[in-house]
């Protein structure tokens, strides 16, 4: 069992962490001020995970200094530090001293886990590579095999980040690598390298926005026509959920009004875009008119809070970003299909909807070794119908993956405690709303 201890003034910050962390290790003190750090650090025993944030560093310099004193006395002590300023030469000194460094910015759910998990993960590599270089020849071989089988498998992310960069060029359509960025190990040089690529890729997308069909003026926001609900405070920018299944009915649709649905009843405000041309969303829109589907001929519709936009592949949701909407819901279908898949690799959450059933598993490990070169950290593998001991050993195949499973329940309009629950550990709705109420709260500290 990790034991953690936090550094920070912030009563919301520091809940925020418990519950970031709650499945990595123990949080077994919080430190308020830097003043007696080292006294209190060393009065707890064990302490192998320390999250600094920038909030309570009052000198960069005595900082670096007491960074150094920490890993000469525990060099195996793994360091977070949460931050809102720019990479600058402080920001270096401390990625040079193997600091994992995270913007609040970039800050989502799960990525500090993320990150300190593939750290854990690198110097346990580290020390096996170690010890097999004195073993016998053969045993080095074989060594060097599982390794293999593993870089194919499962790339660690340093290496997946340097191929995207590599790749943008040949393919532009690929989400920004500016966002994906592993601050921690990055040169000036690289960041210069990537912020080159950004605006070129920036340019690509404005062409291609300016050819697309999707206007904004074809949106419905008159919201006169709709009984307005009071919603929940805005998060700081749109969150965009996209929902791709690794083949043809394994339930995206399901999937996606369960979410949206759930959203809704949240307080937020929120669209539902049918990414596909399904039209399955124009008969769910006769259903709840009770009329002829061939009768309507609506772009969007309004149910229980939820904005649905029908039949919009290859969608482009650059103008949806300009509507009051805390969350869009993207409702891809099957990947092979869609038309609008770099919107998937662009999205802030990333669900992969496949089939809990055994014989079908192979479908999910064709999705994951097809797009092998990307970054699949932040994908969320959602089984529907799933028990829980299926789920324990599909964690066990499918390694540092994120494993969710949503009960049975056929009208996904409806709600129960079970479903809310299942739908807000893979989506983390609340945990989303208390690091949005922090980021403002930080960003008023640091302007």
């Amino acid at each position: 069992m990790n034991r953690i201890l936090i550094c920070s003034s912030e009563r919301d910050e520091c809940e925020f962490l418990k519950e970031e962390l709650e499945d990595f290790g123990k949080v077994v003190k919080i430190v308020e001020s830097l003043d007696f750090f080292i006294s209190q650090w060393e009065s707890t025993s064990s302490i192998n995970t320390i999250v600094f944030t920038e909030y309570i560093v009052k000198n960069t310099s005595s900082f670096e200094k007491l960074i150094k004193q920490v890993e000469a006395s525990n060099p195996e002590v793994q360091i977070v530090f949460l931050h809102f300023r720019e990479i600058d030469e402080f920001m270096r000194s401390l990625s040079d001293l193997g600091i994992i460094c995270i913007s609040y910015i970039d800050l989502t759910p799960g990525l500090i886990l993320t990150k300190l998990q593939t750290e854990a993960k690198k110097d346990t590599d580290s020390k096996i590579s170690l010890i097999t270089t004195e073993e016998p020849q053969c045993a080095v071989n074989d060594s060097s095999e599982e390794a293999i089988l593993h870089t194919r498998n499962e790339p660690e992310p340093s290496n997946i980040y340097m191929e995207h960069v590599v790749s943008v060029e040949e393919r532009p359509e690929i989400r920004d690598v500016y966002q994906e960025k592993d601050s921690v190990k990055a040169s000036e040089k690289l960041l210069r390298s990537i912020i080159d690529k950004v605006k070129e890729l920036k340019k690509v997308l404005e062409v291609k926005n300016n050819k697309s069909k999707f206007k904004i003026d074809d949106l419905n926001y008159d919201s006169l026509l709709q009984k307005r609900k009071k919603v929940r405070d805005r998060l700081i920018g749109t969150i965009i959920i996209a929902i791709t299944g690794v083949e043809k009915g394994v339930g995206c649709t399901h999937t996606s009004l369960l979410i949206a649905n759930y959203l809704a009843k949240q307080k937020f405000s929120v669209a539902l875009i049918e990414a596909n041309e399904s039209n399955e969303y124009k008969e769910i829109e006769a259903s709840y008119e009770g009329v002829d589907s061939e009768l309507l001929s609506t772009t969007s519709f309004y149910i229980d809070g939820v904005h649905f936009f029908k039949n919009q592949n290859n969608i482009d949701v650059i103008p949806l970003l300009s509507g009051e909407y805390a969350y869009i819901v993207l409702d891809l279908g099957n990947y092979v299909v869609t038309e609008s898949y770099t919107e998937f690799l662009r999205a802030n959450v990333q669900i992969v909807v496949g089939s809990s059933r055994d014989w079908k598993h192979h479908k999910i490990d064709e999705f994951i070794d097809s797009q092998i070169y990307l970054n699949q950290s932040n994908w969320r593998i959602c089984l529907a119908l799933a028990d829980k001991q299926d789920v324990k050993d599909l964690r066990k195949k499918w390694n540092r993956r994120q494993l969710y499973t949503i009960p049975y329940f056929p009208d996904p309009f409806d709600s129960s405690d079970i479903i809310e629950d299942s739908l807000e550990s893979m989506l983390k709705i609340n945990q989303q709303h208390r690091l949005s109420l922090l980021r403002r709260k930080m960003l008023n500290a640091f302007q």
